[in-house]
């Protein structure tokens, strides 16, 4: 009886150096991270747009009425990062922010794309 203890005893103690490794394994970075593909920083598409929207105006594919208005939303944009910021800018945030300067960089390409015609 004394024996069985002893052995039972020695496989409980064999085995706790295999486990114990495994709770110091790093499991990575988190699957949000892995599931947003590299996006360019959102002040970089605002420069990009704010460029586009000049651009636009300068050859007349954008009105003067409407580089002002794609500019609001380029400051309203730039003010939300703002204020999201302040706390520390989350992941949601953050996409926030990049689909709002991808809806404005859509409206302002397709604005060129037309030109001059309303």
């Amino acid at each position: 009886m004394i024996m069985k203890h002893y052995a039972m005893l020695a496989v409980m103690t064999a085995s706790l150096p295999a486990a114990a490794p495994a709770q110091f394994v790093s499991a990575g970075p988190p699957s949000d991270i892995l599931a947003m593909p590299n996006q360019p920083s959102v002040a970089a598409d605002r420069r990009d747009i704010r460029r586009a929207i000049r651009e636009g105006r300068r050859s007349g594919d954008i009105s003067r009425a409407e580089a002002r208005s794609f500019g609001r939303e380029d400051a309203a944009i730039g003010e939300l990062g703002e204020r999201f910021a302040q706390d520390g800018l989350s992941l949601s945030e953050e996409r926030e922010l990049q689909v709002r300067s991808e809806a404005l960089r859509g409206l302002v390409n397709a604005r060129r794309v037309r030109g001059g015609q309303p």
